[in-house]
């Protein structure tokens, strides 16, 4: 099969994940769909290709795909709602050849501006591919409509294993002294669980026997506990967390600081701050890192962002917030300082990133209160 390539899927790395193929850049040439215009897709990263009179859409044409790369893309496409068709196209000895080429239903999308494609590639390239990636490991798993409404949270999981790769190595040993044997994924969903046969060095210099080992994927994410340095008051939320109602805890429901993942293309105060707002409608002033480090990295990828944020915390803070499109419902509660210390030092708080920011805070809040 020829197929005519407009837009994300002209960035190789995507491609190659999509495809299959090794070989992909040697199968494309250049070519124009007359009378037509890529566009970026109102309200959205990715383009459209559309009817425009005495316009030129420009793409490439990928010759000659195997069925077992069609049937790939295939499923990604499928998965966001696209099939494929046919059309004309005019390549670059300007011959008229019939190609396939994925489309929408029609009036599914609106355009905007014409499409950026090297500034989509230059911020969304690389993490577009490496979602692929764990995207198209579905295929024959899971239907291509299930991908394609896990695919926001395959794409938050790649976000945080480039955020990951951006940290500079400390002590002696690093990823080189890994030797990965075998990878597994019984399940994707929401979560992630991987399991892994590896080997990895020994302190003595020696590389370990391999060992079998299981781990849950999670993503990044922001914990910020508001504090308001005038009133000198806390704020906390407290919503239903299966993890407790699993362990059998007789109460589910958990007194927490603010939480959320960190979405693709958002930094981590970003992310801490619209959390906030969702989660209990507060404006924080301002953000004071406490910590960035990893739960239980024994068992899981999660990576916490931890924040104290300064924000007005009045009478009326308190109440019901949280995202119904998200099935949240988030209870908040106001409580004085010394309440909270009380029960910090007390040891009433069952969860871990509240009381290291408590903590955190007990040991810096008279140097924020003289500011404020």
């Amino acid at each position: 099969m020829d197929l005519f390539v407009f837009g994300t899927l002209l960035h190789v790395p995507l491609m190659k994940a999509v495809s299959g193929l090794d070989d992909v850049e040697a199968r494309m040439v250049w070519a124009v769909r007359p009378d037509h215009k890529v566009s970026r897709v109102r309200g959205q990263v990715f383009p459209m290709i559309h009817a425009e009179p005495n316009a030129v859409a420009e793409g490439v044409i990928v010759e000659n795909l195997p069925q077992a790369a069609v049937d790939r893309l295939d499923y990604y496409e499928k998965a966001f709602g696209y099939d494929r068709v046919e059309c004309t196209v005019v390549d670059g000895q300007q011959v008229s050849r019939k190609v396939a080429l994925y489309l929408p239903e029609p009036d599914r999308w609106q355009p905007a501006e014409a499409w950026d494609r090297d500034g989509w590639i230059a911020d969304m390239g690389q993490l577009t591919a490496l979602t692929a990636e764990e995207a198209m490991a579905q295929l024959g798993r899971v239907p291509a409509a299930r991908m394609g409404a896990l695919y926001d949270q395959m794409m938050a999981r790649a976000a945080s294993r480039l955020r990951a790769q951006k940290d500079a190595a400390k002590g002696d040993l690093t990823r080189k002294d890994v030797v990965v044997h075998a990878v597994r994924r019984p399940y994707t969903g929401f979560f992630a669980v991987e399991e892994i046969d590896l080997s990895f060095r020994r302190f003595d210099g020696a590389m370990g026997e391999p060992v079998e080992r299981g781990v849950f994927i999670g993503v990044d994410c922001s914990i910020v506990l508001p504090y308001d340095p005038v009133r000198d008051r806390v704020l906390l939320i407290e919503q239903f967390r299966m993890g407790a109602y699993l362990r059998g805890d007789p109460n589910p429901w958990t007194v927490e600081p603010i939480a959320g993942r960190i979405d693709p293309g958002e930094e981590p105060e970003q992310a801490a701050r619209r959390e906030a707002e969702e989660e209990a409608g507060v404006f924080l002033r301002d953000l004071k890192c406490v910590s960035a480090s990893y739960p239980s990295p024994g068992t899981t990828t999660e990576h916490f962002y931890v924040y104290v944020g300064l924000a007005d915390l009045p009478d009326d803070t308190a109440g019901i917030g949280g995202k119904f499109s998200e099935a949240e419902d988030i209870r908040s509660h106001v409580m004085d300082w010394a309440d909270f210390d009380r029960g910090l030092n007390a040891g009433d708080f069952r969860l871990l990133p509240l009381v290291v920011a408590g903590h955190w805070l007990a040991r810096n809040r008279e140097g924020l209160r003289p500011s404020a």
